[in-house]
């Protein structure tokens, strides 16, 4: 009904303009003037001598004296719709922050008064009302190569400059660029043009992060309870930019991935783009202080093959990465660690090793829009003394999972295997009996200092947000027996949220273990 009403009031002319004006607007309109007469209501026709020119809603002195001036100069001149027009806008061009409009109004007498109606859009709806009102001075994309554009992306582009802003094809451009760029993020963004009222409309368009040569580091998150082990977390928090992180890391109590259970705190710098963005760098210092489990000291004590326990471990790494492809990554670098001994009269050790890694990821969909998710690495860690390390070993770590998902169905695969040679500090031996492995038991339980062996799988398969899972896996020393253990269970994910009650199967204790908690980071991904 107001559209109608002001296409009656203003002409035809102003159709379009009209339908994108807001409800704000008009309520201004009837609030500020007198309603009309069903006389009043009809059409003013063209010529008609303008009495006098007003200015309602707004202080017509916060304008500019030029367009004060063309304003007060309707006043004796008849009546040109496409004038008043022009001069409408030309208020909305000086106060973009409102809206205007030009409305005649007969009187009585049959004297023509013309009022300029000026009010504020509704919020929502206000970048929208004002983007429209300005002519496009030119359209481009940013953020791909010029060969990645089609000509017909030009031309779309190139038939929105000189005319007026018209959203709903602005969207459908950016629909289209979406289509023929799916590798790129697209989001539309409009600034000032050099002219008033003229707009600059770019489309900036950023790689997908599945399609980057180089991925930060995945980050770790948790807040755990594990029945058996008691509470921990382990938090990163990445802050930066698209090509540096900043990620301050801090551990209380955590024992989800060692032997040791620890606290303390760490800073990572990361940055993916050194000249090319085939090449990255990070740099991460932590400082931990570990509590030992009774279980470890004793088992520490009977073995003194093994090394010894430790009160600080302080750490730096410094690593590069390459991008052999967007889905293969090596990563080569050193890992400086001072274990500060328990006895003052021992002193610290130095555990610095040379570190490398191949990695691989993963992801497509198939003709059935089945998903599917595969990554795999193995890494090496080598504590030698031309590094200046007391301790001397090398360590060795495959691991890789695979996820099918349909609907919302979902199956994960993972598996992982290592070995250690040498005299490895305790930080670097292997544990099973947590979270994410061997599920169901604890890994006091199991080895109490650690392995320098280990393996473990396991399948798990959710519907929504419930999952049954089976693990198998064994951790020993090479010269000792190895044992196999099996655990089944049931779980329930919601977003990072969990709960698990695991079983072991091949025991004569069938207790059930309980995890739950937060956990973020990669799916069985373990250190």
């Amino acid at each position: 009904m107001f559209l109608i009403l002001k296409q009656l009031i203003v002409g035809p002319s102003l159709a379009h303009t009209v339908a994108m004006r807001t409800l704000g607007l008009f309520v201004t309109l009837l609030a500020v003037v007198a309603p009309a007469s069903p006389a009043q209501r009809s059409t003013v026709p063209e010529g008609t001598v303008i009495a006098s020119v007003e200015v309602s809603g707004f202080d017509a002195g916060r304008l500019s004296p030029g367009l004060r001036e063309e304003i007060s100069r309707l006043v004796g001149t008849p009546l040109n719709h496409e004038r008043l027009n022009e001069l409408a806008a030309r208020i909305e061009a000086e106060r973009p922050e409102y809206v205007a409009a030009a409305r005649p109004i007969p009187d009585d007498t049959g004297q023509l008064r013309v009022v300029f109606v000026v009010g504020r859009p509704r919020e929502r709806d206000q970048d929208e009302n004002v983007n429209t009102r300005y002519v496009v001075q030119h359209a481009r994309i940013r953020g791909v190569p010029e060969s990645e554009l089609t000509q017909a992306m030009r031309d779309d582009l190139q038939a929105l400059v000189d005319k007026r802003l018209d959203s709903d094809e602005a969207q459908q451009i950016e629909q289209r660029i979406r289509e023929a760029l799916p590798r790129f993020d697209v989001n539309r963004r409009i600034v000032r043009g050099s002219e008033p009222g003229r707009i600059r409309l770019i489309y900036e368009a950023r790689l997908n992060e599945r399609f980057r040569w180089l991925r930060f580091e995945p980050l770790r998150a948790n807040i755990i309870y594990h029945s058996e082990q008691g509470w921990g977390s382990y938090l990163e928090l990445g802050m930066g930019g698209r090509d540096l992180r900043f990620t301050p890391i801090v551990a209380i109590a955590n024992g989800d991935d060692l032997i040791e259970e620890y606290s303390g705190f760490g800073l990572r710098f990361e940055t993916r783009k050194l000249g090319t963005e085939r090449l990255g760098a990070s740099l991460e210092w932590s400082s931990f202080d570990p509590t030992w489990r009774g279980a470890t000291l004793d088992a520490l004590a009977v073995d003194p093959g093994i090394a010894r326990a430790y009160d600080e471990r302080s750490t730096i790494t410094p690593l590069l990465k390459f991008a052999v492809t967007p889905e293969v990554t090596l990563t080569a670098g050193v890992s400086v660690t001072e274990l500060d001994a328990r006895s003052p009269e021992t002193g610290s050790e130095m555990a610095n090793a040379a570190v490398a890694s191949i990695a691989y990821g993963g992801r497509w969909a198939d003709t059935s829009r089945a998903r599917h998710d595969v990554h795999a690495s193995f890494g090496v860690r080598a504590g030698r003394r031309a590094l200046e390390s007391d301790l001397v070993y090398t360590r060795y770590l495959g691991r890789g999972w695979y996820r099918y998902g349909w609907g919302k169905h979902r199956v994960l695969l993972t598996a992982m295997a290592g070995g250690i040679t040498g005299d490895a500090p305790l930080f670097e031996r292997f544990a099973l009996g947590d979270s994410t492995t061997l599920r169901g038991w604890d890994k006091y339980d199991i080895a109490p200092s650690g392995g320098d062996r280990m393996f473990h799988a396991s399948i798990e398969y959710a519907y929504r947000g419930l999952a049954v899972f089976l693990d198998v896996g064994s951790v020993w020393d090479e010269d000792r027996t190895r044992d196999l253990r099996v655990s089944t269970g049931l779980g329930f994910h919601a977003g990072p949220a969990f709960l698990t009650v695991g079983f072991p199967l091949n025991t004569d204790n069938l207790g059930a273990i309980v995890t739950m908690g937060l956990q973020g980071g990669s799916v069985g991904v373990k250190r």
